[in-house]
């Protein structure tokens, strides 16, 4: 066998189906069993004796704040909604029973998959393996974890994909110009491939240079910035203006060319070379002028529109020389579907992080300990700090 992902949408709605029944245990089996009999005796039980639950859905569970925690949280709450990393943690890809590692966070993680979506326990869940991992390691990658202050969750996120990647891969970060990654599911996910093009316009010489990305990071302020002077109402964008300035456009740039032997002016296009199964995009909301979250430190609160669906095509390097047949075949491995939305609301220094995930064919808020229902015009009327996108032919 290959060992490649592969996401049927017949066998999960049927996987669904079985779970909504209630037929995993043996208790439930007899309950089922003797109420179609009494159906049987009376049809009329049904409408008499039956209560609608008020939220059914796989995996629904809030995590409680353990004191400025929120932005753990959410993407605790991403992780848990992706069915990559779902697949994986409930088929043993990692083994908390079986692994040697002391305060293993990878362990951590499959307990938490194994209570989410191996448990009919719908009350609030407490990451204390999540969190003792962080309180008794020695990694000082750590450090910034124990805190009670509010932490971005742009950064956790960052630092639990590299975390789990040690645990479950080589523990070598992607080199420069390799053209495969390691083979575990942290980088099978979520890492991609840019490719910077850069041309001499001198001698017309092109460089190519190719290194890994785990998310897709895109500036807020200038882009806004250029829209405002155009309008004097209070304006929004879109994200794929947002992609397009970084991703399709060329900007000028000083260059010193290896024909010419003498720096050059020249062009530079940054393009996407292979994508990701999940597509994670940061909108860069936190402008940090020194570096830092000191009173300098601004929130771009600029309204950013997104799709649930969003064709990746024109960004990436194959988009230049393609004709419309083969466009048209291409767009249909470069669609995503939305999985998940971060939003910070509030300040700076004192806001807090909620959620949306989407399960099946509905819509959450996870904020906390706190899952509530959620409509598409909810999540699309959302300010996103960050974006979770699945690839279409995996949703």
């Amino acid at each position: 066998m290959c060992d490649d992902f592969v996401w049927d949408p017949t066998l999960e709605d049927l996987r669904n189906r079985k779970i909504d029944k209630g037929t995993f245990s043996g208790r439930k089996r007899k309950y089922d069993e003797l109420l179609a009999e009494a159906i049987k005796e009376d049809p009329k039980i049904i409408s008499a004796n039956t209560i609608m639950p008020s939220c059914r859905a796989d995996g629904l569970r809030g995590i409680y704040n353990a004191g400025a925690t929120c932005y753990q949280n959410v993407i605790l709450q991403s992780f848990l909604h992706n069915p990559i990393l779902r697949n994986f943690y409930l088929s043993d890809g990692h083994s908390s029973s079986t692994c040697q590692v002391a305060h293993c966070l990878s362990c951590a993680m499959d307990d938490m998959f194994q209570d989410f979506w191996g448990s009919e326990v719908t009350n609030g869940y407490t990451a204390a393996n999540i969190l003792s991992s962080f309180w008794i390691s020695e990694n000082k990658a750590f450090e910034n974890l124990v805190t009670t202050k509010e932490q971005d969750a742009h950064e956790f996120f960052q630092f639990l994909a590299e975390e789990l990647h040690e645990r479950n891969g080589d523990g070598k970060k992607p080199e420069i110009g390799s053209e495969h990654s390691c083979n575990c599911i942290i980088h099978q996910t979520y890492y991609g491939k840019l490719q910077t093009t850069t041309t001499c316009q001198n001698c017309g010489g092109v460089t190519n240079q190719v290194q890994s990305f785990l998310d897709l990071s895109v500036p807020l302020e200038n882009l806004a910035q250029k829209r405002g002077r155009k309008a004097s109402q209070k304006t929004s964008l879109t994200l794929q203006e947002c992609l397009e300035e970084e991703y399709v456009k060329s900007d000028k740039c000083e260059y010193r060319c290896n024909k010419c032997d003498d720096p050059q002016q020249a062009k530079r296009h940054t393009s996407i070379k292979r994508l990701p199964n999940v597509l994670s995009i940061q909108l860069k909301r936190f402008e940090f002028r020194n570096g830092t979250r000191d009173k300098s430190a601004a929130k771009i609160d600029t309204q950013v529109q997104f799709p649930l669906q969003l064709n990746m095509l024109p960004y990436t390097n194959r988009a230049r020389n393609t004709d419309a047949k083969e466009a048209y075949e291409l767009s249909r491995s470069c669609t995503y579907d939305l999985m998940s939305v971060v939003v910070h609301v509030g300040e700076i220094d004192t806001g807090h992080y909620i959620c949306y995930c989407r399960v099946g064919d509905k819509w959450f808020t996870f904020n906390d300990h706190r899952v509530e229902l959620a409509s598409k015009a909810d999540v699309l009327g959302a300010k996103p700090y960050l974006l979770f996108y699945i690839v279409r032919t995996l949703a």
